[in-house]
């Protein structure tokens, strides 16, 4: 799992963290990684087509004044970027504690012709979906301030001429995930 961060200390941060899990777990955490990037410029750059099986957006940076939604890193545009990146049956996990952006994404990914919603059965079924509120330090802080989250999960589809190819249910061979925050 790689970590993709814009800001120096929030970088510094996640690889001091890093770190100290390597220390206290011996053996574990080797496949953790953090990189000061602009993930919205370059995230061509960093991987292949259709190279991984997840991708989490975990309480970005809401943007609010409309001047700045296009800085949002969840957008049309940068949907065709994360579909190029992300296999066919692969995974998009958003969560966040302002529900205008939470609506704003998942409008997104609803209008977008390579992402579908993942069914009510799918969610409940999927691991990662519980975490996502208490996985993180921001997702902790919401649910001890009594704080309410809205989360869109939406699965990457294959489109062929006059056919959509649903790959529910196929695991992926490899577990490349991607992470934003």
């Amino acid at each position: 799992m790689i970590g993709m961060e814009l800001r120096d200390k929030v970088t510094e941060y996640v690889k001091e963290r890093i770190l100290a899990l390597r220390v206290s777990n011996p053996g574990q955490y080797q496949n953790v990684s953090v990189v000061r990037t602009n993930s919205m410029k370059y995230i061509p750059n960093y991987f292949e087509k259709a190279q991984l099986s997840k991708m989490f957006f975990l309480f970005p940076d809401p943007h609010f004044k409309e001047k700045n939604h296009r800085r949002r890193v969840i957008s049309p545009f940068l949907l065709d970027e994360y579909a190029y990146v992300i296999k066919p049956g692969g995974i998009i996990y958003t969560i966040t504690d302002v529900e205008e952006l939470g609506e704003w994404m998942k409008s997104c990914l609803e209008n977008h012709p390579m992402f579908e919603s993942l069914t009510e059965e799918e969610l409940e079924a999927d691991p990662v979906v519980k975490l996502l509120s208490c996985a993180t330090e921001e997702g902790q802080k919401v649910s001890r301030n009594g704080g309410q989250t809205f989360k869109a999960v939406f699965r990457r589809i294959c489109r062929t001429v006059g056919t959509v190819c649903n790959l529910n249910g196929k695991r992926a061979k490899q577990n490349n995930s991607f992470l934003i925050h």
